[in-house]
């Protein structure tokens, strides 16, 4: 049985839920709704933390794909592949890839369990504010604000699909598009061992990962300024 511990500090990171709290404490005040339940202040808590994970991975994620990027630099002609020819795979430390791998994994993981969680932070909310929701998926309760907002919400879709596959069905792999300059590669990350990238189901890019974060972040001061006004 635990009988002593340390707990750790939990101060500074993402302040998004504090707006929130603020609106919810003042409505309390003024007696419009009830005292926050138990279980809606720790979805807060959740919700802080995990807003702080995600910075962080794609921080190692820049980080890792920078240096991997030089590492390719070095790489020959014998090193190229196209639709035409087969050159030879181009070595490089198995820790920084499967580490980029990890971090990858990690941040469909993480996103979508905030998407989650937002979701039922919304859906409590609404019952807190005593509006009756309509019985349907969180995200898209979420994504029918975003819409009226003329804030783009496709990036719930793609993270959604991606998110599932490597979670349920399958493991990245990496390859490095050189078509471009050198300055402009991108990173692919394989859902299979294809020979060529002309089915684009079959893979996506390090980019279309950058879309989804940003997606995430410029949805997030609309969904809090959307859930301040319920009360």
């Amino acid at each position: 049985m635990v009988k002593k511990w340390i707990h750790l500090n939990e101060l500074g990171g993402d302040p998004w839920v504090l707006p929130i709290w603020a609106s919810v404490h003042d409505a309390i005040q003024k007696e419009k709704v009830k005292e926050i339940p138990a279980e809606l202040s720790e979805q807060g808590v959740y919700i802080s933390v995990r807003l702080n994970i995600l910075p962080r991975i794609v921080s190692r994620i820049n980080a890792e794909v920078a240096e991997l990027i030089k590492a390719v630099e070095t790489h020959t002609a014998e090193h190229e592949f196209t639709e035409k020819s087969e050159g030879v795979a181009f070595n490089i430390d198995d820790d920084l890839k499967y580490q980029l791998l990890i971090d990858i994994d990690s941040l469909f993981f993480e996103l979508n369990s905030l998407c989650e969680l937002m979701g039922q932070f919304f859906d409590q909310l609404h019952d807190l504010a005593g509006m009756s929701m309509p019985k349907k998926n969180s995200g898209l309760s979420i994504k029918s604000v975003l819409d009226k907002a003329n804030q783009d919400s496709s990036w719930f879709v793609t993270l959604d699909n991606h998110r599932n596959f490597f979670l349920h069905n399958g493991a990245p792999y990496i390859a490095v598009d050189i078509s471009p300059a050198l300055n402009d590669v991108d990173v692919l990350i394989m859902k299979e061992n294809i020979k060529n990238f002309s089915d684009e189901s079959k893979f996506l890019r390090l980019s279309e990962i950058n879309g989804i974060v940003k997606g995430f972040s410029t949805s997030k001061p609309v969904i809090q300024t959307y859930l301040r006004g319920l009360f």
